[in-house]
């Protein structure tokens, strides 16, 4: 059954002065904004067919590693890069940012900056165990990870929701623990089923070709 995305209390703020790029890509909602209530994850399915539908796709039957967990014999004991491109600002990452338990401050904070609210210029450290997963996925791929979105503020997450998009309240990328992100020539089917193979914990596969992943509880869904 899908599982909506961890909620907690957001404070009310205004969002008036924040403003989206006109070269945006994200995607708005059809839906109209409810004037109040909990914000819901965008396009998620709700009941069993949408969750039993979803585990066809990318098959569920095969267990989820915890990646926040290190024991020495996974991957992540071995030297770790990514290849990425942020799609709004076309910077760029291809470098080894760590080896075992430890991890290049300056390389995290180059990440860090390129997975960055792009609206707002707001950085904040990503979690580890989501660039870890990250380059688990990476590890299947010979192209760049192109990132629509990484890290989001709550102002950004708030705005998104006032105008239509549909976003959770308290989103993993709020938390910066969740990334969206596209390979050219890959179907986002495909990219959900690597991220379920490396132990993502969320998985959303949208229509438009694009896979969110994130750290946090399991849970599936598809959207538009």
């Amino acid at each position: 059954m899908h599982m909506p995305e961890p909620s907690a209390p957001m404070p009310s703020r205004p969002a008036a002065d924040i403003r989206l790029d006109a070269d945006t890509r994200w995607r708005p909602s059809t839906r109209a904004a409810p004037a109040g209530g909990l914000i819901r994850r965008r396009a998620a399915l709700s009941g069993l067919a949408g969750a039993a539908a979803f585990s066809a796709t990318i098959g569920l039957s095969t267990a989820l590693r915890d990646p926040a967990v290190d024991d020495g014999t996974r991957a992540d004991a071995a030297p770790r890069s990514l290849n990425l491109i942020a799609a709004q600002t076309g910077e760029t990452f291809s470098d080894v940012f760590a080896e075992g338990s430890r991890y290049d401050k300056a390389k995290l904070a180059r990440l860090n900056r390129l997975l960055r609210d792009y609206q707002s210029g707001e950085v904040k450290p990503i979690d580890p165990a989501l660039l870890d997963l990250m380059a688990r996925v990476q590890s299947y791929i010979d192209q760049p990870l192109r990132v629509l979105s990484g890290y989001r503020s709550w102002r950004t997450n708030r705005f998104m929701y006032l105008v239509g998009f549909d976003v959770a309240e308290n989103s993993q990328h709020v938390a910066a623990k969740a990334v969206d992100f596209t390979v050219p020539g890959m179907a986002a089917a495909r990219l959900g089923e690597i991220a379920q193979q490396c132990g993502a914990g969320g998985i959303g596969i949208y229509r438009s070709g694009f896979v969110h992943i994130d750290t946090g509880p399991p849970r599936h869904w598809t959207g538009a």
